[in-house]
């Protein structure tokens, strides 16, 4: 975790023309922090507010600011951490608003609020990058409503982390607009970003202020809080490994000053949501889901009109993946206004087959009022093991493949006939994972799950069986509660699936978590694995999770030969596999050696 940066937003109460009540609140919030932050900051004007007016171009304002300074420095050289602190310092006896930069008890330099006329020793350039944990931050003391304007000069130069103190006034609008700005242009430039604004405790005239600290990473708001009375602080993990991701810039210069982490097995100040294809606002879910099924069914009924076919043959397995192509392929077609009797659902049962999800996928298509077409696979295998010379009784990957290559030559060769489009149902997980087998169920005309994975698949299922009269609702839930298998294994004496595909390759909820990090952040192993430990804590060992983080690894390199002949679809999601380019041969032992050397390590 070298790569983490503690961040500390502290807001301290101020009084006016009263610099020592303000150093007291500072070194108050200081002793308070338990966290280790590796760069603590304060506001703009935190040692003496903007309303003590003309009193702040009193030298006497400035000398007592300047003596606090020092007091600070001296109560603070043991913490290994910057401190960024807003104050006043004379200048060839002027006084002028600056932000001073403190580390280890010494001050570093200052950085000027306003202009201050050139040939001052102390002074550091507007533009100065400092680095720490690995991350490279620049400080940007501005208003907020010129937040806009600074912002970008700030990021372009490089900045992974823009530190923005401010001391201004509350509107009805200033703190949600700021809000905005601040998600919109972190996202953007793919940069953390906080703003520490000043003013808890201060007058009310002729202006109100209130305190606010907000700190973001690449458009994720990480933390919020405002008061206007007391003191507080905010602290969050910021990772330079995510954020260099992301970043849209890159340092143009090296940094003035370096620091590093103060204890890198410090527990980790940052949510890790275990299924971060979701959404934890249900209302935001449900407007989600809702999106990717109509894009969906655009993308289908696209393909349609723009080929001039108008039926689509659909291999129904009872699964969730098909389930969800039936009901896109549903849609689809309603859209087009034509009718649903264009769908031609086809079973395939084989060795496999459950009476569970057989009974399921027939249920599905009459409720559909799609039309179904029965075709048993068991005589055609048989026969391809006697022309192949395989013995049926040895139920290998030959055993499987060939149930699989035999339905989808089904499925083309239904298509030819009605003149149809054969939809393919495989999701991204699968496909992550090479669970699909070579030129069979990984073919198809067009593919429009393969941008969804399965635990999102898993809740658009649940979701959309409340769309559905009971009929079909019910068949829905029941798909959704049968447990993930492919099939291709007999099912066990009393006639319950045998082979499930969680059992075999682990919960899907892990890997899609791994494929999540790998696809937006391109993490290492060690921290896939690092974070993966935090996010399940209460839910797998560590000695799962990696053993499973291997095998993700090991399928995800080896299986892209899979990927490199899949058939069209339409990215309809950020995420895509095939944005992530790997040669179809090449080896995952780098990968996987970085999990072996942890081994040895522990």
């Amino acid at each position: 975790m070298d790569s983490i940066l503690r961040i500390t937003g502290m807001v301290n109460r101020v009084k006016s023309a009263n610099p020592a009540s303000c150093c007291e609140q500072i070194l108050d919030l200081i002793d308070q922090d338990t966290s280790k932050s590796d760069v603590l900051v304060f506001p703009r004007m935190a040692l003496c507010p903007p309303s003590s007016g003309t009193l702040l171009k009193n030298p006497c304002i400035a000398q007592q600011c300047e003596h606090c300074l020092s007091k600070l420095c001296e109560e603070t050289k043991h913490l290994s951490s910057y401190l960024l602190i807003g104050t006043v310092k004379l200048f060839d006896h002027i006084p002028y608003e600056v932000y001073a930069i403190l580390y280890e008890g010494k001050v570093l330099g200052y950085l000027p609020c306003e202009t201050i006329p050139d040939g001052f020793d102390e002074l550091l350039p507007p533009d100065s990058i400092f680095s720490c944990c690995g991350m490279t931050f620049t400080v940007l003391p501005t208003s907020l409503s010129k937040l806009p304007l600074h912002l970008p000069g700030a990021a372009q130069r490089g900045a992974q982390l823009v530190i923005c103190p401010s001391y201004c006034p509350i509107t009805s609008e200033s703190f949600s607009e700021l809000s905005s700005y601040a998600k919109s242009l972190s996202l953007a430039y793919g940069i953390g970003l906080i703003v520490c604004n000043g003013g808890v405790g201060d007058t009310s005239s002729p202006s109100l202020y209130r305190g606010l600290c907000e700190i973001y990473e690449c458009g994720q708001l990480f933390g919020t809080r405002s008061a206007s009375q007391e003191s507080f602080s905010l602290t969050c993990d910021l990772d330079a490994d995510i954020i260099r991701s992301q970043q849209k810039y890159r340092p143009k210069s090296r940094a003035r000053f370096s620091a590093d982490t103060q204890n890198e097995h410090r527990p980790l100040m940052r949510s890790l949501c275990a299924h971060p294809f979701l959404s934890l606002n249900p209302q935001k879910e449900k407007r989600r889901l809702n999106h990717l099924f109509e894009l969906q069914v655009e993308s289908l009924a696209a393909r349609m009109s723009n080929t001039g076919l108008t039926r689509l043959v659909v291999g129904v397995s009872g699964g969730l993946d098909s389930t969800l192509a039936l009901l896109v392929c549903q849609k689809a077609l309603k859209v087009l206004e034509l009718p649903p009797q264009n769908l031609l659902g086809v079973t395939m049962p084989g060795f496999g087959t459950s009476d569970r999800t057989y009974y399921n996928s027939l249920t599905l298509i009459q409720a559909l009022g799609g039309e179904n077409r029965d075709i048993s696979i068991k005589a055609s295998v048989l026969q391809h093991f006697e022309d192949i010379a395989h013995d049926p009784g040895v139920k290998d990957v030959t055993y499987e493949n060939a149930q699989a290559r035999e339905r989808t030559q089904i499925l083309f060769d239904l298509a030819n006939a009605c003149h149809g489009l054969v939809v393919g149902t495989g999701d991204m997980s699968e496909a992550a994972l090479g669970w699909c087998t070579f030129n069979g169920d990984q073919m198809a005309s067009y593919n429009i799950n393969v941008c969804l994975p399965k635990t999102v698949i898993r809740r658009m299922v649940t979701h959309l069986s409340h769309t559905y009269d009971s009929a079909v609702g019910d068949v829905l839930r029941d798909i959704v509660d049968t447990p993930v298998s492919p099939e291709l294994l007999p099912p066990d004496e009393n006639g319950k699936i045998s082979q499930k595909t969680e059992d075999i390759l682990g919960s899907y909820e892990l890997h899609d978590f791994f494929l999540y990090y790998l696809l937006k952040y391109n993490l290492r192993p060690k921290k896939l694995y690092q974070y993966a430990c935090i996010a399940f804590s209460d839910t797998f060992p560590p000695t799962y999770i990696k053993e499973k983080l291997r095998l993700f690894l090991t399928r995800f390199v080896t299986s892209q030969f899979k990927r490199s002949c899949a058939p069209d679809f339409a990215k309809i999601t950020e995420l895509c596999l095939a944005d992530y380019r790997l040669p179809s041969d090449c080896s995952p032992q780098s990968f996987v050696h970085e999990l072996d050397f942890m081994d040895t390590e522990s």
